[in-house]
């Protein structure tokens, strides 16, 4: 029995690794916490950026005041806002309803300006062609400058 060199594996006992994973266990969840926090966090901000690039909203009070803005002094003394909005929406309800035309629908068109005109009569309002005409010109530039109207699609 001669003289052992003690063994460095020999030294380590069961309490220092209770002590090694006390202290490397909180700083591996901490790792994982923020590995899942940076991924989430990269998620929305794409998801962000997607959603910026898509969405054109038509707002009815928005091109209500796009278009009174737009309308002549002559043409605002005629008519009110009131006015505005149901030659807006009898345009709209024309272009949203394809058992109206024969034709393809276009924003600001002849059809659409003679629909409400017609739809209007019948409700008790009678407007001139002109002030109908500016009403739906504006509308169709509130529309371009949305970017929600563009080049007619071709049928191939």
């Amino acid at each position: 029995m001669g003289f052992q060199v003690p063994n460095a594996r020999s030294r380590t006992t069961t309490a220092d690794y209770q002590r090694y994973a006390f202290v490397v266990a909180p700083v591996l969840l901490m790792l994982a916490l923020v590995v899942v926090l940076a991924i989430f966090g990269v998620g929305l901000l794409l998801q962000e950026r997607r959603s910026s690039e898509v969405a054109i909203v038509y707002g009815v009070e928005e091109a209500l005041d796009f278009i009174w803005e737009g309308l002549g002094d002559a043409t605002k003394a005629s008519i009110g806002r009131r006015d505005v909005r149901r030659i807006l929406e009898w345009e709209m309800h024309y272009l949203q309803r394809p058992d109206h035309r024969d034709e393809e629908a276009v924003v600001g068109g002849l059809d659409a300006a003679a629909y409400a005109q017609e739809r209007s009569y019948a409700q008790g309002y009678a407007y001139e062609p002109e002030v109908i005409f500016e009403v739906l010109d504006l509308q169709a530039e509130y529309l371009a400058a949305l970017g929600a109207v563009g080049d007619p699609v071709d049928e191939e």
